[in-house]
């Protein structure tokens, strides 16, 4: 951790957490925010330690909130993809740059953000709803992608926000569900964290003076969550995984 606090850097950090605690209870993908702030301040290294009880915490407070909406035959469907993602990954880490690797896969979702645009004003234009996803190839895909980007950016929260976005989830469902899948995830990486050493005294001390911060974040997002409808719902989750994948396309 930073051996000396500046008050930029403990903005910078605050703001990071803040962003991480709205994404837990409003908007998953809205972490796509959180990840660059953190890393900008505490470097990727330090970043990937901290953040993860952070995201464990924000998951907990996301779980009191929408632990029964959750729809675990969509969990169970995008499962076979995320390992295939995850071996993937590991393959690519061996061959290619993880920069390039994050790229191609954030020009994917930016594919996938724009043909899902462009079917929903189709099903306006015919006056009826844009039906949802039965391919199993496509649960598959997003699948794959999501572990991808889980692993290779921490940013699978894009990827999975256009999976239930294509599978017509309302609200509560779409956040019960997002809330379980990255719980389980999140907890699956803190082995491997603390493995590397990236998980340390001070970093855990860091996390509890960052805690309020996530906590009113949290907080915000219910707020803000109540007051949304499903259609805004979706339109921010489309605009939000846009930027998410834009980001990738240009950092990596």
């Amino acid at each position: 951790m930073p051996e000396v606090w500046t008050p930029l850097l403990i903005a910078l950090v605050g703001a990071g957490v803040f962003f991480c605690g709205v994404s837990k209870t409003a908007m998953p993908v809205l972490g796509m925010l959180s990840s660059p702030l953190l890393v900008l301040a505490l470097t990727p290294t330090i970043a990937a330690g901290f953040v993860v009880p952070m995201l464990i915490a924000g998951d907990f407070i996301a779980l009191a909130l929408y632990r029964q909406h959750a729809n675990w035959p969509l969990i169970r469907k995008l499962v076979p993809g995320v390992l295939l993602g995850f071996v993937i990954t590991a393959i690519m880490f061996i061959y290619l740059d993880t920069a390039l690797l994050s790229r191609l896969v954030g020009l994917i979702i930016l594919v996938s953000v724009v043909s899902e645009i462009w079917r929903q004003r189709a099903a306006v234009r015919e006056r009826e709803g844009a039906p949802s996803m039965t391919n199993p190839a496509a649960f598959v895909f997003f699948g794959t992608v999501t572990g991808i980007t889980t692993l290779a950016a921490n940013s699978g929260s894009a990827a999975l926000s256009m999976y239930l976005v294509r599978m017509r989830v309302p609200m509560l469902v779409f956040m019960g569900t997002s809330t379980w899948f990255f719980f389980v995830l999140n907890v699956s990486k803190v082995p491997f964290v603390l493995a590397l050493g990236l998980i340390t005294p001070a970093s855990l001390l860091a996390n509890l003076w960052f805690a309020p911060a996530l906590v009113l974040g949290a907080f915000a997002g219910a707020f803000i969550f109540r007051r949304m409808s499903q259609v805004v719902f979706v339109r921010i989750a489309l605009a939000l995984s846009v930027v998410a994948s834009i980001w990738l396309v240009i950092h990596g």
